[in-house]
């Protein structure tokens, strides 16, 4: 979403108004107040692009090419279920009003679905009103499912469209969403049209058993509950994410970690609702307007909550944990459970700094290039290297893999002009010799554009030498909707900066650089993740697998907010740690599952100034079988200041709140 500031008729691109001792500077990235040397920051939500029409040699299906009219008035939906049924698993929507009135499912193998439409707002799947099988609100029925096989909807995703239930429709969910490992809700607007805004649910995440995936854009208008999670595994990530008008509750959680950030509500009802004793969720950012006083903004009945960054008003308090209300409308920081410490260490989190995540324009087509043009055939068996090799040095800006499989032999150097590279959900198989080699697959090096996407693909299965990524440059790597079945992830020759986003892949290795991740899911029985002397942000992190999860070394910083420890069926040894703390330093909220395999009894690690102590799950609360940490520190200097967090702001933070409400406009890009 793109914010802007308007005063009247005029629109400031940067307004600095600084009295007594506060400054407040607010521009199109940036909203923040300093008192002093105390920083409050505001909820700032990226500029994103809102989708764009693909190529014609994409390999994608086109709905309309199975008679979906999208006139708004045909009945679509066995137009699209035919699509969903008889194509290649990329569902596309070109722009148009495409009527149903029964739930559209994924078919086939129920995984690798991608159902991404032209744009948000111009691409919309619209329920008939009064659809007699959407009329019963104890029987909820989904418009668009996912539902795959429990623990392997791999990479199920949907992007850039709008989910309308129209009227009359008070048992309708807008999306039930199942994935697992990958995948994604990016860009999409979930709505009820009703003048009472009666549905279900916006976003339905109770199918068995839900993530890891990461849902960001987003917005939902009105239903009973914005989103309902259950579950407990395998734990999802959300980022820009508004409410508007829900009846029941924002997001209600039943056992799943769920890890925020960025969550904007204008609701009279609670925002968050955390119902069971596994359920942990982790709030960053969160601003909450338009409340009840008879309800708190957040109800946390039972299980672990951990916020920070929030803001709220009308409602009764900011947090009721059951005997304990959090009286207020600012919250700082909360941890509803203890804090663990091995040595003597500040009582809160690291609070790493947040960088967003960049985007680049999007670009005309004919600044696109297929591989296909240079020679690569997707899914002929044969060797693609040179051919991709040839695409990246056209000069075009982006490069792209019409939907099929792909063999690569050799390194591919991301080196000249290009800015993007997407795979549209294609498969790569890595070949020998570089199958059997201790080299990247793709290698960034210098180039003309200061950031690079590397995006949407599948890394098949077959040898364990290479890796996927050498980041060889100073420039700025993303790498985001990709899952790998084999290989080692990540290597840094180069200090540029890296953030990651929605990604499966296991054996990364981050050398004197600045990273941050948004859904990061490691999964091998190995060390997953290296940090020498580099700060590491994440948001929501999934292992699988025995392993220690991270290793922190030579002074590096950790920050891990949320997710899951899965040891599955492994054996792990005793003493042997789930994350280690040498001389660097850590804070973590993470939660941890047990079905009578393996599980950590060594949850931490610590070594400082050569004395070495280690966290036991003993003394951790419990959640089921397993355990929790709601809030582990380990770190001796003063954390650095983070806009996003909130410092006993006084009389000109609270000013400052009220005045933006009526100097911030929110408008699509």
């Amino acid at each position: 979403m793109k914010y802007t500031l308007s005063l009247i008729t005029e629109v400031i691109n940067k307004l600095t108004v600084s009295f007594q001792k506060a400054t407040i500077c607010i521009n199109l990235e940036s909203i923040s107040l300093s008192i002093g040397s105390v920083t409050l920051g505001l909820l700032v939500m990226p500029q994103v692009t809102y989708g764009a029409a693909l190529p014609g040699n994409s390999n994608v299906t086109d709905v309309t090419a199975f008679g979906a009219k999208g006139d708004g008035i045909t009945d679509d939906t066995q137009a699209i279920q035919r699509a969903l049924e008889q194509g290649n698993r990329f569902i596309y929507l070109p722009n148009g009003t495409y009527l149903v009135c029964d739930t559209l499912k994924i078919a086939q193998t129920r995984k690798r679905y991608f159902f991404q439409g032209e744009s948000r707002d111009g691409a919309i799947v619209k329920l008939k009103d009064n659809c007699p099988s959407f009329g019963d609100g104890n029987n909820p029925k989904p418009v668009i499912s996912t539902e795959g096989p429990a623990g392997q909807a791999f990479q199920n995703s949907i992007f850039d469209l709008t989910v309308d239930i129209g009227q009359g429709n008070p048992g309708a969910i807008g999306l039930q969403f199942l994935n697992n490992n990958q995948g994604t809700i990016r860009n999409v607007t979930v709505k009820s049209s009703d003048p009472n805004k009666i549905g279900s649910a916006g976003i339905d995440l109770t199918l068995p058993w839900p993530g890891p995936g990461l849902i960001e854009d987003v917005q939902i208008i009105g239903f009973d509950y914005g989103i309902k999670s259950g579950f407990p595994e395998f734990s999802m990530v959300f980022e820009d994410i508004n409410l508007q008008n829900q009846r029941v509750a924002g997001i209600e959680n039943w056992a799943n970690l769920l890890s925020i950030r960025g969550l904007t509500s204008n609701n009279s009802v609670p925002v968050i609702r955390n119902k069971d004793d596994r359920s942990l969720v982790v709030l960053l950012d969160g601003d909450f307007q338009g409340g009840s006083p008879s309800y708190s903004a957040i109800e946390n009945e039972r299980g672990v909550l951990y916020a920070r960054n929030i803001t709220s008003s009308g409602y009764q308090s900011a947090i009721d944990n059951g005997s304990e209300i959090i009286s207020g409308n600012i919250i700082s920081e909360y941890v509803s459970d203890g804090v663990y410490s091995l040595f003597p260490s500040p009582q809160s989190s690291l609070n790493l700094p947040i960088e967003e995540v960049p985007t680049v324009p999007e670009d005309n087509l004919e600044d696109w290039v297929s591989v296909t043009e240079y020679g690569a055939k997707p899914d002929d068996g044969k060797d693609d290297t040179e051919a991709i090799q040839k695409a990246i040095d056209s000069g075009k800006l982006t490069v792209y893999f019409p939907k099929g499989s792909y063999q690569i032999s050799s390194t591919i150097h991301l080196r000249g002009n290009v800015q993007r590279i997407t795979g549209l959900g294609s498969i790569f198989t890595v070949k020998d010799p570089l199958s059997s080699q201790n080299q990247p697959v793709f290698r960034l090096e210098d180039g003309k554009q200061n950031v690079v996407i590397l995006e949407r693909f599948w890394g098949d299965y077959g040898g364990k030498e290479f890796y996927w990524v050498e980041h060889a440059s100073s420039r700025t790597l993303v790498l985001q909707n990709i899952a790998v079945g084999s290989g080692k992830a990540y290597r840094n020759t180069g200090y540029g900066r890296l953030f990651i986003k929605d990604v499966a892949a296991s054996d990364w290795v981050f050398n004197h650089q600045q990273v941050w991740a948004r859904q990061l899911n490691p999964e091998r029985d190995s060390i997953k993740i290296v940090n020498n002397n580099s700060s590491l942000w994440i948001l929501g992190m999934k292992t699988e697998d025995p392993g220690i999860a991270i290793q922190t070394i030579g002074g590096g910083k950790t920050e891990v907010l949320g997710g899951l420890l899965y040891p599955g069926s492994g054996i792990i040894p005793d003493d042997q740690p789930a994350f280690i703390n040498d001389e660097s330093q850590l804070s973590i909220v993470i939660g941890e599952s047990h079905y009578g395999g393996g599980r950590y009894k060594t949850f931490v690690k610590e070594t400082r100034n050569g004395e070495t102590k280690t966290l036991l799950s003993d003394i951790l609360p419990g959640r089921g079988s397993a355990k929790m940490i709601p809030l582990y520190v380990g770190y001796q200097d003063s954390p650095p200041t983070n806009p996003g967090r909130v410092n006993e702001p006084g009389f000109v933070a609270s000013l400052f709140l009220f005045g933006l409400g009526f100097l911030i406009r929110k408008r699509k890009a």
